[in-house]
């Protein structure tokens, strides 16, 4: 333990010596850790203290009132934000579907999901629809950045209702997208592309017609 205490400091005084840590925010903070490997259960909270040691930096209030000001800036943009309606899905066998309104192949992204995937895990249901409901928040992440738009707002229907939505939505926020869940134990389209042979790339999709009449 002494050692991750000498690493802890001796990271943090290294990073003292290019960055002005007092001006840098949860992010930053969190990126360089993770470059290092100092993101581990017992080494990251030694970081944290000797961010507050050295620098009087509190990253985990520093980390919620960026969280704050990020909801209120998307809760100010929400009434103006273009919408986004998608459906997802995903099977336990490593499949994944996230699908548009319109009923056609030409608004699907489906296929496996990649061996290294972080959330899903082989045979494991509900990996499979939290991973897939991920992938939806990607999908309109990259239809906000297409509209270079400051938000934009996700209706996403699911299956499951054990999909962690606090979770979900939380990483939604991180890319500017509003998170409006809604869980159709049946009739969710999503589930059927899951069972279709080969893939659909996203990028073969016209991103403007994910976008709906609010």
């Amino acid at each position: 333990m002494s050692d991750e205490w000498d690493k802890a400091e001796a990271a943090v005084r290294s990073l003292a010596a290019t960055r002005k840590v007092e001006s840098m925010m949860a992010s930053d903070l969190r990126a360089w850790a993770s470059e290092r490997g100092l993101m581990t259960r017992t080494q990251w909270p030694k970081i944290k203290r000797e961010l507050y040691k050295q620098f009087d930096v509190d990253y985990d209030a520093l980390r919620e009132r960026e969280q704050s000001e990020r909801a209120e800036s998307l809760a100010a943009a929400a009434a103006t934000a273009p919408v986004i309606s998608l459906s997802s899905a995903g099977d336990e066998r490593g499949s994944f579907a996230v699908v548009g309104d319109a009923d056609t192949s030409d608004v699907a992204w489906y296929g496996s999901f990649h061996k290294d995937d972080r959330v899903f895990r082989p045979g494991h249901q509900d990996s499979a629809d939290e991973a897939s409901a991920g992938k939806a928040v990607f999908l309109a992440s990259k239809v906000r950045e297409h509209l270079d738009a400051h938000a934009v707002r996700l209706r996403l229907r699911v299956s499951s209702e054990r999909i962690n939505g606090v979770k979900l939505a939380d990483l939604a926020a991180k890319k500017q997208v509003i998170l409006d869940l809604d869980v159709v134990p049946t009739g969710n389209i999503a589930e059927q592309w899951c069972l279709e042979p080969g893939f659909g790339e996203w990028r073969a999709i016209r991103l403007t017609d994910l976008v709906v009449t609010p």
